[in-house]
């Protein structure tokens, strides 16, 4: 509606500004100004008319865009995620491994022992450090698998509560038409 009010202000300027000369007088004068103001004030109401489509045309338009744009972000977050997923899943898989390699390693000491061989003590506990190290690395690592899960799911929440927001908006904006 600013439209509107500028042009027929700009059109109702140059209307006064014009030179009266060749111009009839009087009454015939104001009729025919009557007539051309009438003829400029549809001819701005229908050039705004035109404006005002034009920009909710538009408006849609980097609506839509903009929606596309982030969904196609969010494809490869939801595989990021998947990706870590299955890394903490593998990861967890190979602690089991090797607690249920501890646990035949424990149970194959334990044998040897009452079956009277000589085991060392030492040898268990440098065996049992091992396992602990060889653990403690495998926890380290799922636990930076489930932050990049973590990181993933934020961004694909964030991602998602956007294209939410972009989508009220286009709804809003294609009511309103």
């Amino acid at each position: 509606m600013k439209f509107r009010g500028a042009l027929l202000t700009a059109a109702l300027l140059i209307c006064a500004a014009m030179p009266a000369v060749g111009q009839p007088t009087g009454e015939a004068q104001s009729e025919a100004m009557a007539a051309d103001l009438q003829g400029i004030h549809q001819a701005l109401d229908r050039l705004v008319e035109l404006l005002e489509s034009t920009q909710q045309r538009q408006q849609v338009e980097l609506l839509m865009k903009r929606i596309e744009m982030r969904e196609r972000r969010q494809a490869p977050l939801e595989s990021r995620r998947r990706t870590a997923e299955n890394e903490v899943n593998g990861l967890q898989d190979e602690l089991k491994h090797l607690d249920a390699m501890w646990e035949q390693q424990e149970a194959h000491y334990e044998r040897s022992l009452e079956e009277g061989e000589e085991v060392s003590p030492s040898d268990k506990r440098r065996m049992r450090d091992e396992f602990e190290r060889m653990k403690a690395a495998i926890t380290a690592r799922a636990d930076e698998a489930r932050l990049r899960v973590q990181r993933a799911e934020d961004d694909l929440y964030d991602g998602r509560k956007e294209l939410e927001i972009l989508d009220e908006q286009l709804m809003e904006l294609l009511e309103s038409q």
